[in-house]
């Protein structure tokens, strides 16, 4: 009976042998420029640092994944890959560090879908009407091409756009000190729901100055 296996010198390997081998053979520049793309990548899809930052509450907040967001699917996508049951790297179609950035868009969606299925939590923000907003923070965690006189820019306008309205401008100041949700929603007497409609309001009223921040 034929045996449909790979061959490494000392006999047939499993696919999973061979796969695990590939891993271990990868050089450290690789493994290090592979590391540095995904976290890119977990930034911009967890919109860190921006006003639709998905790790202030919900599915993707540290409360939830027990740690930061960004060191949690940066590092259990590598777990992913290389434990011995684990994902398998599809190496005649995808890069090392394309299959990594699958495995995490994949446990981002997971998180998602499991968080929402908990009786006990509020649903996830719909932020599909805020657009793509650029990255806020030059300190976050990840690196970004944004600007310190973009960031500067941002922050005034954002307190100019929320002068008239005495709720919206307590959460503008609370959030550009990288207040979380909760402890704003405490601070004002205010549930999470309605501090996520402040932000939904804030990034409406910068919506018409988009263009100016990212010229």
């Amino acid at each position: 009976m034929f045996f449909a296996g790979y061959y490494n010198g000392k006999g047939r390997m499993t696919r999973r042998e061979l796969v695990l081998q590939k891993l271990h053979e990868l050089p450290d520049s690789e493994i290090n420029e592979a590391i540095r793309q995904l976290t890119r990548h977990v930034c911009a899809r967890l919109r860190l640092g921006s006003l639709i930052d998905r790790t202030k509450s919900g599915a993707h907040s540290s409360n939830n994944l027990g740690m930061d967001a960004v060191d949690y699917y940066v590092g259990e996508s590598f777990r992913r890959l290389y434990e011995p049951d684990g994902w398998e790297w599809q190496f005649e179609k995808y890069y090392f560090v394309e299959q990594l950035m699958r495995i995490a868009n994949h446990l981002i969606s997971w998180k998602v879908s499991a968080y929402k299925k908990s009786k006990d939590n509020l649903p996830e923000f719909d932020d599909r009407d805020a657009g793509d907003i650029y990255e806020l923070s030059e300190t976050s965690d990840c690196p970004d091409d944004v600007t310190e006189d973009t960031v500067t820019e941002l922050t005034r306008l954002a307190y100019e756009v929320s002068k008239d309205d005495d709720n919206l401008s307590y959460f503008t100041m609370r959030y550009f000190e990288k207040a979380d949700f909760k402890t704003i929603a405490s601070e004002m007497g205010l549930s999470v729901e309605q501090v996520y409609v402040l932000r939904k309001k804030l990034v409406r009223r910068l919506l018409p100055f988009k263009n100016k921040l990212i010229d």
